[in-house]
């Protein structure tokens, strides 16, 4: 039994948890604070339609019906009559409205005017009211009122989009609306509780899957956050297992996996066995108790291009290749072999509690066919709710374990919150446009910053040349520049060459050293550490969090260059700066003990260089050396050839044809000089017939 297919002792297990836990579990609940702006506090209560104002076009005589329109406020006398005018435009415009968080309603005079000012008229309508007919059918409310289109019309959508419908608001939602659609909580394939602070302060919550539960998983809204948590509590106290096996009947799951070719499928038992654990473990597992299994697998997928062969047929047209006349052939008796697997099971999965299918939805006809047990309204069919592998027995059983197994979490009050304050703030209503007063003041405020005099701009320009200099490492273009416009660039002080606040610079690198450091300016950097500017090694300005504390330049050096140049200033003058301390220099270098030691490593790798030169032009001269052999034996036995060729008779002992000419001249050769000899001959032979083509 594989691995998968079993479950810890130790993990609990969702069928089968502790009485004194399950009776002590709380729903998790959406903790909303109270400056929040979905706060119940925070939120103005809208008035209902039967209190509110009635809107323009409908006068007091529709109140008094006995089915009355909550949302338009129009009044019948019969529930037929509030039946027709659910089906008008006018009721599934004020809807949509309402749904895209508009104002509500639209009276149904200011409806027909707005449908009039369209290009077009609604086509399809039964018929319209002036409004002098309006208002004498408002009058008489017992008479059967003539109302707008009740046809699904297409200007209604124009309408729509002329309104230009923007998407819903929390805000605009009422209590009841935003409670169960908003404040559910998170929408999450898990659903939370809580359990009882232990004496230790450990605060603890468990997450069960909401589709390994009947009634929980099939429902597609969720309730509000506290009924859906109690409901689901309850479900779940209702699940459990009996202590003793066999009362309560046997339940069992359904799980089926169809993709790429593969189909696997089984039929467990809810109750799983304990049996030992493996080797070098300590305690039971619990072990899923499989009623029947099967897979299949035939090649239907196209390799390397994606899909089967049934859905690129369905795309493109079919195909007629071979191949693909095989794929589709076998994805008929795959569908085969599927159904009649289905029609085997077909006591079992009447009696399964819940069905888990995995399959696409043009692979749907391969379940639902007339004669197949499953029927695609069943609520006890579902998805297993997260990704899923290759169709396999193991993955059906580490499916099986992770839709059964309790997550444990171990959160603090403050992260709970910390997640419940992202949540509100994905749902939160949007910020209340800017109006036009507020951007023309800041536009003027903008405005009113004062403009640069031109010795600022100067000095602005100025700061920025020498910045540029410095990054690139120009030595004597800076020292030229500092001789002449330092005074004026205010480079004298408590720190030297501390970067104007307005440069972008001066957040990283505040100084000059700083910024010579981070380029990787070791002559720079020597030059700013040396008189006369003697700059200082410390972080400037102080840090604005001791938690990031600001970088000193020698934490900015990228090279070894440029940190040796601090080294050295720390050994020049041990005394002057706070240089392991404050400037983080790890110890002072002798500067000609560290170039000795440079030159030394220099000459040693000119040396190796020399010998890899001198290896090379050995190298070269025995290639040159084997080319002259080859050519003087290549040149013997052309002449042994032509010696031979002018004699008459056989050459060879016992009589017999002469050796052929070929063969006499390659005769002392080795194979490799034989292959070199005719690789020649093809290239003579080439060129020959190449200047017979051109001749």
């Amino acid at each position: 039994m594989s691995s998968a297919t079993r479950l810890p002792a130790s993990h609990l297990y969702l069928f089968q948890l502790p009485t004194d836990l399950i009776n002590h579990l709380t729903p998790r609940q959406l903790v909303i604070p109270p400056d929040h702006p979905l706060h119940p506090s925070n939120r103005t209560a809208e008035p209902t339609p039967a209190t509110q104002d009635l809107p323009l076009g409908l006068d007091d005589g529709r109140r008094g019906g006995a089915y009355t329109c909550a949302l338009t406020g129009a009044s019948f006398d019969t529930l037929e009559g509030l039946k027709q005018h659910y089906r008008t435009d006018w009721y599934r415009y004020n809807v949509k409205l309402k749904l895209q968080g508009k104002p509500t309603p639209v009276s149904e005079q200011a409806f027909n005017q707005l449908v009039e000012d369209l290009s077009d008229s609604l086509s399809g309508s039964d018929s319209s009211l002036s409004d002098s007919d309006s208002s004498l059918s408002s009058s008489s409310p017992s008479s059967s009122r003539p109302t707008t289109s009740t046809s699904a019309d297409p200007s209604l959508s124009r309408l729509l989009a002329k309104t230009t419908l923007s998407s819903p608001s929390p805000s605009a939602l009422d209590d009841s609306d935003l409670d169960s659609a908003l404040l559910a909580g998170p929408k999450s394939p898990l659903e939370w509780f809580d359990a009882p602070t232990s004496p230790e302060g450990l605060e603890t919550q468990y997450g069960i899957h909401r589709a390994a539960l009947p009634e929980a998983g099939a429902r597609k809204r969720l309730l509000p956050s506290k009924e859906e948590g109690e409901a689901v509590l309850s479900e779940l106290r209702a699940l459990q297992l009996p202590e003793k096996e066999g009362e309560g009947g046997e339940r069992k799951w359904t799980m089926l996996m169809f993709g790429g070719g593969h189909f696997a499928g089984w039929v467990i038992s809810l109750r799983p066995k304990l049996v030992s654990g493996s080797k070098g473990g300590k305690g039971k597992e619990r072990e899923v108790v499989v009623l029947e299994s099967k897979t299949f697998h035939r090649y239907t997928t196209r390799r390397k291009q994606g899909g089967g062969q049934g859905a690129n047929d369905a795309a493109i047209g079919k195909a007629k290749s071979a191949g693909a006349q095989i794929r589709r052939h076998n994805e008929a008796m795959l569908n085969d072999e599927v159904g009649a697997l289905l029609t085997s099971w077909s006591s079992h999965i009447s009696s399964s509690s819940l069905i888990f299918l995995r399959a696409s939805k043009s692979s749907y006809k391969t379940f639902f066919f007339p004669s197949s047990p499953l029927v695609r309204t069943d609520p006890r069919i579902r998805g297993f709710g997260f990704p899923t592998k290759r169709p396999t027995l193991s993955e059906l059983g580490r499916c099986w374990a992770e839709l059964t197994r309790v997550r444990v979490g171990h959160l603090s009050r403050g992260e709970l919150e910390a997640l419940d304050r992202e949540y509100l703030k994905s749902i939160a209503p949007p910020p209340a446009p800017v109006r036009k007063e507020e951007k023309e003041r800041k536009e003027e405020k903008a405005e009113e910053q004062p403009k640069l005099s031109k010795e600022e701009e100067l000095v602005r320009d100025r700061w920025t040349r020498l910045t540029e200099m410095v990054r690139k490492g120009r030595l004597d273009s800076t020292r030229t520049f500092l001789d002449k416009y330092g005074a004026d660039l205010s480079l004298s002080g408590e720190v030297w060459g501390v970067l104007p606040e307005w440069m972008p610079e001066a957040r990283q690198t505040p100084t000059l050293l700083h910024l010579a450091a981070a380029a990787g300016q070791p002559q720079l950097v020597r030059l700013f550490l040396d008189p006369p500017y003697n700059a200082s090694p410390y972080p400037y300005p102080p840090s604005p969090s001791p938690t990031s504390p600001s970088k000193v330049p020698y934490d900015l050096s990228p090279s070894r260059p440029t940190r040796n140049e601090f080294r050295f200033a720390f050994h020049r003058e041990p005394e002057k700066w706070d240089w392991s301390g404050r400037g983080r220099v790890p110890g002072g270098l002798d500067e000609r003990v560290e170039r000795e030691r440079e030159r030394r490593e220099e000459e040693k790798r000119e040396r190796v260089r020399a010998r890899e030169r001198e290896r090379e032009e050995q190298e070269r001269k025995r290639e040159e050396e084997e080319r002259r052999a080859e050519e003087g034996m290549r040149e013997k036995a052309r002449e042994l050839a032509a010696s031979a060729a002018g004699g008459s008779g056989p050459k060879r002992l016992g009589g017999g044809p002469p050796m052929p000419v070929k063969e006499r001249e390659r005769a002392g050769l080795s194979e490799e000089q034989k292959m070199r000899v005719m690789r020649e001959e093809r290239a003579r032979a080439a060129e020959a017939r190449l200047k017979r083509l051109g001749g």
